[in-house]
């Protein structure tokens, strides 16, 4: 009987936290949309400054990644991701590398 008792415990416990836990929001058509048009527009901007950056988007947040050696153009980035169509907001994870 015990050891019933302990498997329904342990049973359970490992449904309650399966449960618990959220898998990440998936991309949908929208997002690759929005992915690609961000992309896109920093291409355009400048094909070769803006090359290592990483742009990625979840339910319209753009989180952009990568590295580029001034501030100014971190700003630069954000706004032109700002300004594309669905973008919800911009989480900005880009680092500035000091090249000297």
């Amino acid at each position: 009987m015990t050891r019933r008792v302990l498997s329904l415990l342990c049973l359970a416990a490992f449904v309650s936290v399966f449960l618990c836990t959220s898998a990440p929001a998936a991309q949908t058509a929208s997002d690759l949309e929005i992915t690609a048009a961000v992309t896109e527009a920093l291409v355009r901007e400048n094909p070769f400054e803006y090359t290592k950056i990483d742009v990625k988007t979840f339910d319209g947040v753009v989180i952009l990644g990568g590295h580029v050696d001034e501030y100014y153009k971190v700003q630069r980035i954000i706004e032109i991701t700002r300004g594309i169509k669905g973008v919800k907001s911009v989480d900005n994870l880009i680092k500035i590398w000091d090249i000297d």
